[in-house]
């Protein structure tokens, strides 16, 4: 879209599309809650690019659906807990493309080697693709947790 073009809505798309990114979002969220990576079977993307707050990086739905069965497995990740729900927005690249930013804090995860984390302030940013079938699936995400020390003194 140029300059002066309309900017399009998430509700701007037709009704299916709405429900397809529901679906997807709806899966990626009770799958994290639940620690149920079954839940997320299909809704990355084949060639799916993924990077968590810690810099691990994954390629493929299938890598990255693995990676987060042992995460789930994993008593340091599922001390922690979420504060409150997530804010989310979403922008609309194209009828075919659009990007879901949220944030969130964490709470109580533990540290491999002993101690708890302090409360991660876990902002992360989606993209999801229309795809032939209609569906519309994960093919980037990105997981950051805002440094809490400060390097920049009109930065915040």
């Amino acid at each position: 879209m140029g300059e002066g073009a309309d900017v399009l809505e998430i509700t701007d798309l037709p009704q299916a599309d709405q429900d397809a990114i529901a679906t997807t979002l709806i899966n990626l969220v009770s799958g994290f809650r639940e620690r149920d990576a079954e839940k997320l079977v299909g809704i990355y993307s084949h060639d799916a690019d993924w990077v968590n707050a810690f810099g691990t990086v994954q390629k493929g739905g299938p890598a990255i659906v693995e990676y987060l069965r042992g995460l789930f497995a994993d008593g340091n990740f599922n001390a922690g807990t979420v504060k409150g729900p997530p804010e989310t927005s979403f922008r609309v690249l194209t009828p075919e493309v659009v990007v879901v930013s949220a944030h969130l804090v964490v709470e109580g995860q533990l540290l491999v080697g002993g101690g708890t984390m302090a409360d991660r302030n876990n902002f992360s940013i989606r993209v999801l693709q229309r795809q032939a079938d209609g569906s519309w699936l994960i093919v980037s995400e990105m997981y950051n947790d805002a440094n809490q020390q400060e390097t920049y003194a009109a930065g915040s």
